[in-house]
């Protein structure tokens, strides 16, 4: 073959070959755009829904996502939502820090690249609640007595022990009583319980309670005066997913840090009219839309990344209870940032 012919040979060859990447490249980006995200569904409108409708835009297809949302049979949570994440019934969950850090120690291989529920000055949660008649003032009187919570071993539970602590009490000297978020309200009241601290992070059965009246909040119990600022969840995907799909993970937090902004924007300027909107997404999903006189952005431009710190003061507690060794797992194999538009190193 004369070298003419072979160089015209070559050529044509890599150009081929160059076509064939580049098809292939495209046909990857396309599918790539069209993969769809499945979370769980809820009555509650999700940040996403929210923003769009108070800018007239739709913030999901301004980023290309598609969602899909998923009905389970079992009652919501957090822990619940990491489960249905590791089984693959979902791709994206949200959940307190301890599901992760559990999840993450038995070999769950996932991963937090958003977070939500700021603690902050400007949005510093709920303290403990008595009765407006109740001799209960400082953090003394609180031997002996009943308090409620929503749930033992989440965030309430530890926060109230740190605070004992902090005050040279032990949390032997008082009775911890699980109930149900929304009846709380009820049993403060009819003197079942001396003490109510919800899920201390603030909330729709806290903000109903308070704003009924006849209730009083005991200084210095905020979850904010006993942990400053903390974020205390975090929503994100397996690791095949993102390492699948990278992009859609990068466009999905962008919608999920972008809705927050809006929101939080929102809020300031005319809380009744993102209450309003919220109320009339909440009835459309089959919610209750009296909820939207108590809703409040739980996002703070104040604390707006989570830290190390924010996993690590629930590594430390399980650590100290036998639950996992230390070193065992870092706030790093937790959570993320790099997926985060809006984070700056």
């Amino acid at each position: 073959m004369p070298n003419r012919t072979k160089i015209l040979f070559i050529a044509l060859f890599a150009i081929v070959i160059s076509f064939v990447e580049y098809y292939f490249s495209v046909q990857g980006e396309k599918s790539e755009g069209k993969v769809t995200i499945r979370i769980l569904d809820s009555s509650a409108p999700s940040d996403w829904e929210l923003a769009s409708r108070l800018t007239g835009r739709n913030i999901l297809t301004e980023e290309g996502i598609q969602l899909e949302n998923i009905s389970l049979a079992q009652s919501s949570g957090g822990t619940i939502s990491i489960q249905s994440l590791l089984a693959n019934n979902v791709d994206y969950a949200s959940s307190a820090w301890p599901a992760w850090i559990n999840a993450i120690s038995r070999g769950g291989k996932i991963k937090a690249v958003a977070t939500g529920l700021t603690t902050s000055k400007s949005n510093p949660g709920n303290g403990l609640v008595v009765l407006e008649k109740s001799s209960i003032h400082s953090v003394k009187d609180l031997a002996g007595k009943k308090i409620a919570l929503n749930v033992l071993g989440a965030s309430a539970d530890y926060e109230i022990r740190e605070y004992l602590r902090r005050n040279g009490l032990s949390i032997d000297l008082v009775q911890l009583i699980v109930v149900p978020g929304p009846q709380i309200e009820q049993v403060l009241r009819s003197g079942q319980v001396d003490v109510a601290a919800w899920t201390m992070g603030g909330g729709l059965d806290y903000e109903i309670a308070m704003n009924q009246g006849g209730l009083r909040e005991l200084p210095g119990t905020k979850r904010y005066d006993i942990r400053g600022e903390t974020i205390t969840m975090g929503s994100g995907f397996r690791d095949d997913f993102i390492k699948k799909h990278p992009d859609i993970v990068k466009h999905f937090v962008t919608v999920v840090e972008k809705s927050k902004r809006i929101i939080w924007d929102a809020f300031q300027k005319d809380p009744q009219n993102v209450k309003k909107v919220y109320a009339e997404l909440t009835s459309a999903k089959g919610g209750n839309p009296k909820l939207a006189n108590y809703y409040r952005p739980i996002f703070s431009p104040d604390y707006p990344f989570a830290q190390d710190k924010d996993i690590q003061w629930w590594i430390d507690i399980l650590v100290s209870e036998g639950k996992l060794k230390q070193g065992q797992v870092l706030p790093s194999s937790v959570y993320s940032n790099e997926y985060n538009s809006y984070f700056k190193k």
